[in-house]
């Protein structure tokens, strides 16, 4: 935990030093290395988009009145780990964002460490001038690519999730076999690895096909009506988590806390089947083998997203 520990440091003087933000409603835009961003603030909504060839994505949202509600709707659906691991002490989230996840999360579980890896400073510093996040000990950023951190910190995570996005795309080196290996490495026993997917084109088969290859066990969730799709997958054979009747049970004062903002029936009810005749078809991404943005491109039987 090292680089978790300097890169705190350098988070907390960054939010030291963050300017003030504007009064009202604003629209802003950035470009950087990595991205282009446009952040916009209307009433106690702040929205965090990425500007890319196809438009501008939705990365994230918080209402500055209700930092804990889960405003853009597939993060509600991450919390189906918990099926799979309802005691999480230790979580790596590759991609910051605006942040959403760790403040209802925190509140949950007050012990567990959130680590959060983010490429772009600029998103980081955007995080903490305009969508209010205030990293603690318990929630440092590490300023870094998320396959470097994966591959250099060598502590146990429960869980692990994977919601990375540069313009629009999640890096291809992000998407691969090699690197679902690493990340399995670093999974306790018991520990699970949770992908925010697109379903609609190629590239969701090929996703799916590539986590299979890894890891024994994996369960979706598609998130009702907005395209995202969320897996699980643990690196276990037994118990079989594809039956519901294994699924965990979250302790009761985390429970209390997340129901006030989300409703783990309805989790359970956005358990999708695996489509095997497509997966079965798909392409494995590897190192030598990772067209994302021509998979993701290729729409699903050339119909267009769901």
């Amino acid at each position: 935990m090292n680089l978790a520990r300097s890169l705190l440091g350098l988070s907390l003087a960054t939010a030291a030093l963050s300017a003030a933000e504007p009064a009202g409603n604003y629209v802003e835009s950035y470009d950087t290395i990595y991205n282009s961003l446009t952040i916009e603030k209307s009433g106690t909504l702040v929205e965090l988009r990425a500007r890319s060839r196809r438009g501008e994505a939705l990365e994230s949202a918080v209402d500055l009145a209700d930092p804990m509600k889960l405003v853009v709707a597939y993060t509600r659906s991450l919390y189906a780990g918990l099926f799979f691991q309802p005691k999480p002490a230790r979580v790596m989230m590759i991609g910051l964002g605006g942040a959403g996840f760790p403040r209802l999360f925190t509140a949950a579980f007050p012990d567990a460490l959130v680590q959060s890896v983010e490429l772009d400073p600029k998103v980081y510093e955007l995080c903490v001038e305009r969508l209010g996040f205030k990293p603690t000990a318990k929630t440092p950023v590490a300023l870094t690519d998320g396959r470097m951190f994966v591959k250099r910190d060598k502590t146990q995570w429960d869980w692990i999730i994977l919601d990375a996005f540069r313009g629009g795309f999640v890096p291809p080196h992000l998407k691969t076999e090699e690197f679902y290996r690493e990340c399995a490495a670093r999974l306790t026993d018991r520990g699970v690895f949770i992908s925010n997917l697109h379903s609609g084109t190629e590239l969701f088969y090929s996703d799916l096909k590539t986590i299979q290859a890894v890891f024994p066990q994996v369960v979706i969730f598609e998130t009702n009506g907005r395209g995202n799709v969320i897996a699980c997958a643990v690196k276990y054979r037994s118990p079989d988590m594809t039956k519901a009747e294994n699924w965990g049970v979250v302790e009761k004062g985390a429970a209390q806390v997340i129901a006030t903002k989300l409703n783990l029936d309805e989790i359970r009810a956005e358990r999708a089947a695996i489509p095997l005749k497509e997966v079965k078809a798909a392409r494995l991404l590897t190192d030598d083998f990772s067209p994302v943005e021509f998979l993701d491109a290729m729409k699903t039987n050339n119909t267009g997203p769901r």
